[in-house]
């Protein structure tokens, strides 16, 4: 609250009235100046100027051109992969850490909502009703009502911008909790792409050792057919039995690895161990990316990273509630 005195007026020589502005103005000009500089310097979001090429050839199909914004949000889309494409839309609906996010930024739109309100006037209401009447030992049986209401309003100036300020700082940790929200997206849909190419390539992996398993059986056979005819020695015959044996060891790892990749999957989408066994039993090939693949430039690179952008909100977050008083 600012309150300004006007002081007694005196008068000159001659005797005529001289308001004494000095003393009005004066409150007013430090109320203005104060207002300008109590709430600090506004924020200026950094725009550092990055390289526009590769200091580097590209190689493999990579391209410095920008890839468009709906292919880049649902990048395995490219893979051509029907199961995986599945997979990454219920990860994004069950898994525990995006919904952990997800609240998180609810109650950072909450908190902005109670930085915004105080720019607004303040209602209180309030409502009470009495019952009474006279005692037992009185010979009145009337019976009274009190009912009363009261209602209070007030609106503060933001005279310093201190509410606005916080008002800007809530909205920035908000965008920073937005960030966070993508990091983990992306963390999470790379993550589910990679295990589910695990999968694919264990399953690749059991149908090659199987099938080198079989050639190698008929090999063994046929070794021990000629070991009978006398037209090779033992050791030929050990050296294939040898090669049979050390293909089956391979198995229980390859196994054990599928096993494991496809826990990991469930776990990702936010079900339990082995919910998914039943739907990637089926062995398919491992999803193949297109040849030519739009990478950008160093500095877009960097700016599609969440954990950079998230830096910077929370710096405009730390700068907007700077104060002098």
């Amino acid at each position: 609250m600012i309150s300004i005195t006007f002081e007694r007026p005196y008068y000159n020589q001659t005797g005529r009235y001289l308001p004494c502005l000095l003393y009005v103005m004066l409150p007013v000009i430090t109320v203005l100046i104060l207002a300008g500089c109590a709430v600090g310097p506004d924020y200026a979001r950094v725009e550092p100027d990055g390289p526009t090429e590769w200091h580097t050839q590209l190689q493999g199909g990579l391209t410095p051109g920008l890839p468009e914004p709906e292919t880049l949000a649902h990048w395995w889309n490219v893979l051509n992969d029907e199961e995986l494409s599945s997979l990454e839309e219920r990860a994004v609906e069950g898994n525990l850490d995006l919904k952990s996010a997800r609240a998180r930024i609810r109650e950072s739109r909450a908190l902005r909502g109670i930085s915004k309100a105080n720019l607004f006037p303040t209602l209180d209401a309030s409502a009470s009703a009495t019952n009474y009447g006279s005692s037992e030992n009185s010979s009145s049986t009337n019976e009274n009502k009190l009912y009363s209401a009261g209602f209070d309003a007030g609106w503060e100036l933001d005279v310093f911008g201190g509410v606005r300020r916080s008002v800007e700082a809530a909205q920035a940790d908000l965008e920073a909790t937005q960030e966070d929200l993508y990091d983990v997206m992306v963390s999470l849909l790379a993550e589910v792409a990679l295990n589910y190419v695990e999968v694919r390539t264990f399953q690749t992996a059991l149908t090659v050792t199987e099938s080198n398993i079989k050639s190698q059986e008929e090999t063994y056979e046929l070794n021990r057919s000629r070991y009978q005819a006398g037209i090779i020695n033992e050791l030929a015959v050990q050296q294939s039995l040898y090669n049979l044996e050390r293909t089956r060891s391979l198995i229980p790892a390859l196994e054990t690895g599928l096993e494991a990749a496809k826990n990991r999957l469930a776990v990702l989408l936010g079900e339990n161990p082995g919910a998914v066994h039943g739907e990637l039993a089926e062995r398919k090939p491992i999803p193949i990316p297109p040849v030519t693949v739009a990478v950008g430039v160093p500095a877009e690179t960097m700016r599609r990273r969440p954990d950079i952008r998230r830096a910077e909100r929370n710096l405009a977050a730390q700068t907007c509630p700077q104060e002098i008083f």
